[in-house]
């Protein structure tokens, strides 16, 4: 990384006002980029997706500028307009700074802040390339413009181990955009609600300020709703790993772990548990094995500011150290199929104004075991025949896309093996406790 940095020393000395030896060197990401590449591509329809922090740089930017006869390299990839129709397919680009290093004049600073995405072989994801970007500022300045970039709010992302970073929406913590029951409302919403303004609590009550959440049920019923509503939270930093990616090792996992413990607070998602560490499940492509995830799970004990969120479809298969093991997962939450009046408010809120609260009832009752997507399926299907025919939905399409799904569900039901799936399988009763309290609390 020195190496690649000592090609453009002279330029970062003038620019930065001291020799290398008296400035800071620090890494963090920073997108510097954001406002360059904005008045560079003026004129261009750009992502503003990837861009989020030129707004608020604006104001704080006197100037940039790169180096000398080295032309900025840019990775620019065609990209949707995501202020028009998706079916108007109108696009737009977007880019991504690659290594040329950019120098910042912050206002109120006589020098600038040098910024470097500088490339290197990383040996944790076997050779491949990665970047890490250094932040190089005069040391005089240093306590100025860390401060004035601190009040840059990143843009919010799930950040990924072994996976591209998620963007969360700004507006996504809306605990009304997913219909709980009152059981689970009770014990998932608000106690994850009540965690965070409970600190002062914990640390009174000398005990480890951390929880963990396990939801299980079958597909199609919210858990993973519940854990992105949970990551678009205010105050919480949001992390993850993709189990799918072949090869990581245990270590990607403790720096999972060390990282949100760096960033609390923060939140963990470990997603499909029972299909990783599952028994009989071979689809773990990982180096990461069971121990060391009860080891990092153990060692939230000293990471105060953490909540882990882990979702599972059959909760029976996994091992049960992860289950009964007091301070790992703290809330066992089923997520079942609705019952039958939570499929009568889920229609409610879907059609309530179309269709009078009978041919609700009757919608209900002809779903008798189909999960939250496949009601939602049902309603596409209705909404897509009354399109056709220009008008809304009515109830006898409704109950026609209603039989329809069951339909297909029930074609794909029976396996050579004996085994059932969908609406044959073995799931949570509608009927039994929505969640199990861990800690006895």
């Amino acid at each position: 990384m020195e190496a690649f940095l000592e090609t453009h020393r002279a330029w970062i000395e003038s620019v930065v006002g001291c020799p290398r030896g008296e400035a800071l060197t620090f890494e963090f990401d920073f997108p510097f980029s954001h406002v360059v590449l904005e008045q560079l591509m003026e004129g261009v329809h750009l992502d503003r997706q990837c861009l989020g922090a030129a707004d608020a740089l604006r104001p704080m930017v006197r100037r940039w500028e790169t180096p000398p006869g080295c032309s900025p390299r840019i990775d620019l990839t065609a990209s949707r307009d995501r202020h028009a129709k998706i079916t108007e397919r109108k696009l737009a680009w977007d880019p991504h700074w690659k290594e040329t290093p950019i120098a910042v004049w912050l206002d109120g600073a006589e020098h600038a802040v040098v910024s470097a995405n500088i490339p290197y072989v990383s040996f944790i994801e076997k050779g491949a390339i990665s970047v890490r970007q250094w932040v190089i500022v005069n040391r005089r300045e240093a306590a100025m413009c860390l401060n004035m970039l601190r009040q840059i709010e990143p843009p919010r992302v799930i950040t990924m181990v072994g996976g591209r970073d998620i963007p969360l929406p700004k507006n996504g913590y809306n605990w009304d955009s997913v219909l709980l029951d009152p059981a689970l409302n009770e014990l998932v919403r608000q106690d994850f609600e009540t965690f965070w303004d409970s600190e002062s609590w914990f640390v009174q009550q000398h005990l480890p300020y951390r929880r963990g959440f396990l939801l299980y049920g079958p597909p199609g019923n919210g858990k993973t709703t519940v854990a992105r509503i949970m990551a678009c939270h205010p105050q919480v930093s949001t992390f993850s790993i993709d189990f799918s990616c072949e090869g990581l090792p245990n270590d990607a996992l403790s720096g999972l772990f060390h990282a949100a413990e760096d960033n609390a607070p923060a939140l963990i998602i470990l997603e499909d548990l029972d299909r990783v560490f599952g028994a009989g499940t071979p689809s773990n492509q990982t180096g990461i094995t069971l121990q060391h995830l009860l080891g990092c799970l153990d060692g939230l004990a000293t990471q105060n500011g953490i909540v882990v969120v882990a979702t599972a479809n059959d909760p029976t298969t996994l091992d049960a150290a992860i289950l009964k093991r007091p301070g790992r997962f703290d809330r066992l939450a089923a997520f079942p199929v609705p019952s039958l009046e939570m499929r009568r408010l889920y229609f409610h809120r879907l059609v309530g104004e179309t269709l009078d609260g009978q041919s609700i009832a009757t919608a209900a009752r002809e779903t008798d075991r189909m999960s939250f997507a496949q009601l939602r399926e049902a309603y596409i299907l209705a909404g897509q025949r009354s399109f056709r025919r220009g008008g809304g939905v009515e109830p006898d399409e409704l109950l026609s896309a209603i039989r329809t799904v069951r339909a297909e569900a029930d074609g794909v039901s029976n396996r050579s093996d004996g085994r059932s799936l969908g609406f044959g399988s073995k799931t949570p009763s509608a009927e039994s406790p929505a969640a199990v309290c861990r800690r006895g609390g």
